[in-house]
């Protein structure tokens, strides 16, 4: 995203034509250079595709594990397209029973998969262990799997002839210290902000999957959020990578001073909260849940029970994608500016910005009120939101 001044005028109006390659592979210590803000709105998704193993239990009383397509990536493309927008997904897939069925669910949804890579190896699967009053554990078996297998020369022909409003990418089984996945990634977002789309970006913690301590790995992410316009990340992920004496407020600032333009962290049950830069000074701001916990609320808009919590954060960055790139209308304000372009924040795009997350985090309660990762369609969520405001009132203008 930065360089010098001397070398973005010495290569400024040819550098793409002259080297089509990713700047940092011709200058190491440099990002690559922004090009303006891409206005299409259409979204590209990267990252691994795989089978969660659902816990249940048979008639006799047996444990038993129901296979359910998943991965944080996949339920984003899931989430992102049910809402209307338009999303192509670049990954690795495996030619096995898995495989063909997370191609099949995918291609069912409407999700484009021209950008998918088939490969001669094996479907990652996850197996998922909820206890009550805690997060979400798995067991992944992943070594040798179809989703490892795209490189960097793929990502960087991914975006050849195509124009995305935004590229995102979500951690889980596969993680930074991956190295041949972490140059992979790197390669697609600086070739996304040479493309004029901004980047988005989930940690997404699998605490099993990482090696070393987790403030070694808080570094790993740090280093990659310097190519992420968009940061989103969980509290007990971030609790992870820096303690409990760190504050959401301390790792906000200091991600939004690596680079990103705005960091969004989702808080369970207490809703999720947003920072951006305003001139020299950082606002933030809360949604709160549309529901009281230990309520979820339903697509009709109703208080109801929690089914489980499989998918909420990746249905609420579906959510704040689809937001971002246009809305429920898709007339209503694009952040595509201050994201791709750093463009400074109005009251009306700050204002904005709420709305979102709002809508995303109202989308995240309706997965919630199912089982497993289902988000809801554009039709439900209006009429949920729509339940929301008749009670709430419209959200306030942002000061």
């Amino acid at each position: 995203k930065h360089c010098s001044s001397s070398i973005a005028s010495l290569i400024s109006g040819s550098t793409h034509s002259s080297y089509p390659r990713p700047l940092s592979t011709i200058f190491p210590n440099m990002a690559a250079q922004r090009a303006p803000a891409c206005r299409s709105a259409s979204l590209c998704v990267t990252g691994e595709a795989l089978i969660d193993l659902l816990p249940r239990e048979t008639v006799e009383g047996q444990k038993a594990w129901l296979p359910k397509v998943g991965g944080s990536p996949f339920n984003v493309c899931i989430a992102a397209q049910r809402l209307g927008l338009p999303v192509k997904f670049f990954g690795g897939l495996s030619n096995d029973m898995f495989g063909q069925e997370l191609y099949k669910y995918l291609e069912k949804e409407g999700v484009d998969l021209s950008l998918v890579h088939k490969f001669d190896k094996p479907s990652t699967l996850a197996f998922v262990s909820k206890t009550p009053g805690q997060d979400v554990q798995y067991a992944f078996f992943k070594e040798n799997t179809a989703d490892r297998a795209i490189n960097s020369d793929h990502a960087t022909a991914t975006l050849e002839g195509c124009s995305f409003g935004a590229v995102h990418m979500s951690l889980g089984a596969i993680t930074l210290q991956d190295e041949h996945m972490k140059k992979t990634f790197t390669s697609l977002f600086e070739t996304a902000h040479a493309k004029g789309s901004f980047t988005s970006f989930d940690p997404n913690i699998r605490d099993t999957m990482i090696e070393g301590s987790p403030a070694e790995y808080a570094k790993s992410v740090e280093d990659f959020i310097k190519l992420v316009d968009l940061a989103k990340s969980s509290d007990a992920d971030i609790e992870y990578m820096y303690g409990k004496d760190t504050t959401l407020d301390e790792v906000a600032k200091r991600w939004l001073d690596i680079g990103a333009r705005v960091v969004v962290v989702t808080r369970g049950p207490e809703g999720a909260s947003a920072w951006y830069k305003s001139g020299d000074s950082v606002e933030t701001f809360t949604v709160a849940p549309p529901c009281e916990p230990p309520c979820t609320m339903d697509a009709e808009g109703k208080a109801v029970p929690v089914g489980d919590t499989v998918g909420a954060g990746d249905t609420c960055m579906g959510g704040l994608l689809f937001g971002c790139l246009g809305g429920l209308n898709l007339s209503e304000l694009s952040l595509t500016p201050q994201l791709a372009s750093g463009e400074p924040w109005t009251v009306e795009s700050a204002t904005r910005l709420k709305e979102i997350l709002r809508e995303a985090t109202t989308a995240a309660a309706i997965n919630v009120s199912r089982y497993g990762c289902d988000p809801p369609t554009q039709q439900e969520l209006k009429a949920a939101l729509k339940a929301v405001e008749a009670r709430k009132g419209p959200v306030e203008p942002v000061a």
